[in-house]
Order: C-alpha cells, then structure tokens, then sequence
C-alpha cells in the first residue's frame, strides 16, 4: 500500500499519469472528464460528527441521495437538513455527545479527477475540485470536507487507499500541504526501511520543506 502510493506521488508530481495500484477496480464509469484514470477501489467505512445515534445536527450533513442512510448522508448537501432535524431533535437531546460516529460501510473507488463512494444507495462521485480539506488523522483514516452548490459536508473515510486520496489531492491543489511536505503520511522510518530492503523510492519530484528565508535587518 505505501510503496503504490508512494508511487503514484512520484508520478504525479513528474506530470505522468500514474499506473492503477489495486489488482481489483470496481467498474465505475467517470464523471469527471475525458484522461480519468481510475486507480483503487477498496472497502471502507464513512463516519460523521454528531450525537449519540440520532442523525439531529444542524448544518452538518453528506451528500449521497435514497435510502435510509442516504437520508443521513443528504440531510445538509441537499437542503433537508430540517426535516431530518424535526423528527429527531427529541431523540438526540438524550444523547448530546458528539463524536466521530459510523455512519455507513462503502466502496470506494479512487481516480486521478475525484473519488466514487458506493453504498447501498448508490454512488456518489466527488472531485478534488470539490473537496476544500484532506488530512490524515491514522494509517488509512482521513478527514475530507467538500462542498458544491447544494451546500457543505464533512466527514471522515477509513479505508485502505486513504493516503493515495490524500496524496493526489494535494498534487492537484495543495502541494504545500504540510504532511505531504513533512512526509508524515507515512509510517515513521518507512523511506529508510524501504531503501535497506533493496527497495529505494524516488522521492525526487515530492515537495520538499523550504523554511522562509530570514529577513533583512532594520536599518
């Protein structure tokens, strides 16, 4: 998983396309333009903010329509946030401790233009030109957060090609992000490991830190 994602940023950053990495891709058709290349697919699990078991939380929401769990998933993005809001506002004032809960198990699917989340309900593209945050919070766990002309969502996503989301997002839009930079994406000692084990990673075209230059004195 590292040395394939590893692999794709290397790529990327020289302006390649980068290889697909999982031996299985799911057969999702691109919503994103004409050079997409899908690249992973892997099961995952989504996880939102909020209280107890009750999807009552005002502003907060996803984006995927049908179903009961698309109803938790929409309730933002799509403006139905109050009608959720109505029928459970008394079952969540009983449970006010809000933390990152399951919300629904998935497939997801990672491109070079966006990623594809399938539930149950269906699959709900998002593009990296939609998406305003990626950071990892765990080895295969980020928090993204995207927004379009329905509204904005958050949430977290566990799965095995976390890292290579967060990765091809920041080539594309923040290639100063500060744990790409840091290379704190990967697992301490990964590189160093990689290279004593006769495997050396091309790291010549990844960002590197370049602290500010000091300033000039007063005169």
């Amino acid at each position: 998983m590292w040395w394939n994602t590893a692999a794709v940023l290397t790529a990327a950053r020289a302006g390649r396309r980068p290889n697909p990495v999982s031996p299985i891709i799911d057969p999702v058709r691109g919503s994103f333009g004409s050079g997409e290349c899908m690249l992973a697919s892997c099961d995952a699990e989504l996880l939102m903010w909020r209280r107890g078991d009750a999807t009552y939380n005002p502003s907060r929401g996803f984006f995927l329509a049908g179903g009961p769990v698309g109803l938790a998933l929409t309730a933002a993005f799509f403006g139905g946030q109050a009608v959720v809001n109505k029928r459970r506002r008394r079952a969540a004032a009983a449970d006010a401790v809000e933390k990152w809960r399951h919300l629904a198990n998935a497939r997801v699917t990672v491109s070079t233009h966006g990623i594809y989340i399938g539930t149950g309900e269906g699959i709900m593209p998002v593009g990296y030109h939609e998406v305003q945050e990626v950071a990892s919070t765990g080895p295969g766990e980020i928090v993204m957060a995207a927004s379009n002309a329905k509204g904005t969502a958050r949430w977290k996503l566990r799965g095995q090609w976390a890292e290579l989301i967060l990765v091809l997002w920041s080539v594309l839009y923040m290639p100063e992000h500060p744990q790409v930079v840091g290379r704190t994406w990967l697992p301490q000692g990964w590189l160093d490991h990689a290279a004593a084990n006769g495997y050396p990673v091309d790291t010549s075209t990844w960002p590197r830190f370049s602290p500010n230059p000091d300033p000039p004195p007063l005169p």
